[in-house]
């Protein structure tokens, strides 16, 4: 009995043992970096790269990983250009490989969004401009991502502030902004990057003939010292534009009071004052609090967007006052449950234009597999607009949507949920 289960032990590790010769190195650097090792990640496709120097993955992933060393992991000792330098040849190598290699295209972008940002604290516009020119060369925005882009922008009212997401729509709005002076009376604002005392910094002031300003109250010393601020629960008040309160027929006097939350815990027991009891210790993180401060330094002079497309706890319960405008949502100063304007129908009509959609089937050529899924917005903001012309009995209106979808929007990428859809704005 001993010996059959030495055997069978003995079995079990050899055919570990073979699985694991199995895999390529490229297949382990994979498993290594999905552990968080990276540099025994970075040192397998090195490897690799000696022993199959076509494989254009290879360089990709090589790139990919150098990049998310360099800025999505901890600092790293040593970076400089020539760091930088080594990721841009890596996806080089890549597309020359295979010059259609979507996803090289987008790290490339996403290292030169990278070099953005450091020209961006030191208010080089030169530089600025040609990193956002040298990602474009390169074919990190493709037709259908530009028009994306200008559909955007186009949905800001003049001189707003919109928050976006990441790399998919600041960088190509960006570039839209920097070399085709295309809606530059709104101010991009990456809402993951406003945890960075340099960035808020850089906001504060803008860069003329390059970005615009928004209204930061902080100075030079409470900037630099951004961190987690203790915090429980609080309302806040916050000043209202008169176009606002005119819109919504408010108070003279109104403000918009808001609930923020604490986002970040501690296991650290903490009572203010001695009668109080003891509990963890609650913190307002960095992104939150300037979020905040930019919407109430700002709220009662320009209009404020957010991109419809990022993890909801980036907004810090402020989507409670948002209206859908079809791929971004307004800022406005009562609850949407409030108002029966949840979705703003003007703007969905302007979005929704056979003009505005020109190159979205390009999508299919000219492919990003990492981000050509937010085009999928068209599919749901003509959903939601085709539920609001039901509602209200819009009849003719709901018929050209239909035929705007069938026309310009279907891609043949999901056949099911295409069909779903259709069946849901035709019913």
């Amino acid at each position: 009995m001993k010996k059959s289960i030495i055997l069978g032990f003995a079995f079990l590790l050899c055919f570990s043992l073979a699985q694991a010769q199995e895999k390529s190195l490229k297949e382990q650097a994979l498993d290594e970096f999905k552990k968080e090792h990276y540099n025994e990640a970075i040192s397998l496709l090195e490897k690799a790269a000696i022993e199959t120097p076509h494989d254009a993955e290879v360089y990709y992933y090589l790139g990919w990983f150098n990049h998310y060393r360099a800025y999505d992991s901890r600092p790293l000792n040593g970076y400089d250009f020539s760091y930088s330098k080594k990721i841009f040849a890596y996806f080089e190598k890549a597309l020359a490989l295979n010059p259609d290699y979507g996803d090289a295209k987008y790290f490339y972008g996403a290292e030169c969004s990278a070099n953005a940002f450091i020209a961006m604290q030191n208010y080089d516009l030169k530089q600025l401009k040609y990193y956002y020119q040298k990602a474009a060369e390169k074919g990190a925005y493709p037709a259908w991502l530009i028009e994306y882009g200008k559909n955007y922008l186009n949905t800001c009212d003049p001189n707003a502030i919109l928050f976006t997401g990441g790399n998919p729509d600041f960088d190509v709005c960006m570039y839209l902004q920097l070399h085709h002076n295309y809606r530059t009376d709104v101010t991009l604002v990456p809402i993951g990057n406003i945890d960075r005392p340099a960035y808020v910094r850089f906001i504060k002031n803008g860069l003329k003939g390059g970005v615009r300003n928004v209204n930061i109250l902080l100075d030079e010393d409470q900037i630099m010292d951004i961190h987690p601020y203790k915090w429980d629960t609080t309302s806040v008040s916050i000043p209202v534009s008169e176009a606002l309160k005119n819109e919504f027929n408010l108070a003279p006097d109104y403000q918009l009071t808001l609930d923020i939350t604490p986002d970040l815990i501690s296991n650290r027991m903490h009572s203010k004052i001695q009668s109080e009891k003891a509990k963890k210790r609650t913190y307002l993180s960095p992104q939150r609090a300037i979020l905040l401060h930019i919407v109430e330094a700002n709220f009662a002079e320009r209009p404020i967007y957010f991109t419809n497309f990022v993890d909801s706890s980036f907004y810090g319960g402020l989507n409670i006052y948002f209206q859908d405008c079809g791929m971004l949502s307004r800022l406005i100063p009562v609850k949407v449950s409030e108002t029966p304007n949840s979705i703003h129908e003007q703007k969905f009509e302007a979005l929704l234009k056979a003009e505005n959609l020109k190159d979205l089937q390009s999508v299919k050529t000219n492919n990003i597999p990492r981000i050509s899924g937010i085009v999928f917005a068209y599919y749901q903001a003509t959903n939601r607009l085709a539920q609001k012309y039901k509602q209200t009995q819009q009849t003719e209106k709901l018929k050209k949507l239909i035929g705007l979808y069938k026309s310009h929007i279907i891609l043949g990428w999901d056949p099911e949920y295409e069909a779903q859809i259709l069946k849901s704005i035709s019913e």
